[in-house]
């Protein structure tokens, strides 16, 4: 079994190098992009240097990152925000008074991704805020995995320029400022922190774990993105796990051991006959479905008033919450079950 899933770890890494092959052996070393500046492939971020293909972040103009606004008094039509527009920025609907929530999907996604409306919409339901959904879509390339990775920079790079844009036209308090990521999404949400200092908060859903795992603290989420980052692992596997499994944030939750979810499928030879037969849409919902726990789990931190409770790995006396109303003083790891279907929340 452990020889059937390393040569399907190996089929699924071989496939994402060689699907672009354009610019093989090319030495790329840097791209300068208007507005953001310039990145490199030098180290720490030499990680997405494979067998000699070098990836750099494509242009803003080709991985297109877009930002629509959502209130409560516009729950379900957006108004997009533009960064380097300030006198759209000026005369936007965006109040400052209210706290901000920025949500930004992961690989192989969109920001219409049902899992992440439901999120926007859990939000709004209870509180008055800005909720900012990031769509860099065609960047997340469904195929590509190292290519979208490497573009993770630029759109952390031009959401920060989104967020200077409301801070300087609308006064927006970065202090009252919420980056909510899910898998390359944590890792943006990490980039904008490092560009912008002062981010009240950044939560990683589960943040992407191949090429990220064991890199330096510039390349992944780390607790110096935000004054508080925490983090929920639920797909750290060894083996076909999307997730990073390493504390990344001031805490960190690991539902269910943060490795597999209950009820998510493990079929090995299913994946393996979906795979050859190409059939990618059934093949992403059975690898990923401990993925994208993290996000509902999340959700029903912000909707439902039953408390995750966690407790340390040290110390199984000393528990906390997970979820939205964490405790922003607590540091280290966290473990807790839960239920195997919605409510997933046991109290």
């Amino acid at each position: 079994m452990a020889a059937t899933l390393q040569i399907l770890q190996s089929f699924l890494f071989i496939s994402t190098i060689f699907v672009s092959c354009e610019g093989w052996w090319l030495a790329k070393k840097e791209r300068c992009y208007r507005h953001i500046g310039c990145f490199s492939d030098y180290k720490p971020f030499n990680n997405l240097n494979i067998l000699g293909k070098k990836y750099l972040p494509d242009s803003p103009a080709k991985i297109k990152p877009r930002f629509y606004l959502f209130t409560q008094q516009n729950i379900s039509v957006d108004e997009e925000l533009f960064p380097y527009n300030r006198i759209a920025i000026s005369s936007s609907g965006f109040d400052s008074r209210r706290m901000t929530v920025v949500i930004i999907h992961g690989f192989s996604a969109t920001s219409h991704d049902y899992r992440l409306t439901d999120l926007r919409k859990a939000f709004l339901e209870k509180y008055d805020y800005n909720v900012v959904m990031v769509d860099w879509s065609p960047g997340a390339d469904h195929v590509n995995y190292l290519q979208a990775a490497a573009n993770t920079r630029v759109v952390g790079a031009v959401t920060a320029g989104l967020l200077e844009a409301l801070r300087d036209a609308k006064d927006l308090d970065l202090a009252q400022l919420h980056l909510v990521g899910h898998s390359l999404g944590a890792h943006i949400c990490g980039y904008v922190g490092r560009r912008l200092k002062g981010i009240g908060r950044i939560t990683g859903l589960d943040p992407a774990g191949p090429f990220f795992e064991d890199t330096k603290t510039p390349v992944r989420l780390d607790p110096s993105d935000a004054t508080f980052v925490d983090v929920i692992h639920t797909d750290g596997r060894k083996y076909f796990g999307f997730g990073i499994i390493i504390p990344v944030g001031h805490v960190d939750f690991y539902p269910n051991k943060g490795k597999h979810q209950p009820a998510c499928k493990t079929n090995t030879f299913g994946t393996i006959r979906k795979l050859v037969s190409a059939k990618l849409d059934s093949l992403s919902a059975d690898i990923a479905c401990s993925h994208m726990r993290s996000i509902l789990l999340f959700t029903e931190s912000v909707r439902s008033s039953c408390r995750f409770r966690a407790c340390c790995d040290t110390c199984p006396i000393q528990c906390t919450t997970m979820g939205l109303n964490v405790d922003r003083d607590v540091r280290g790891s966290y473990r807790l079950t839960t239920n195997c279907a919605s409510p997933f929340c046991r109290g």
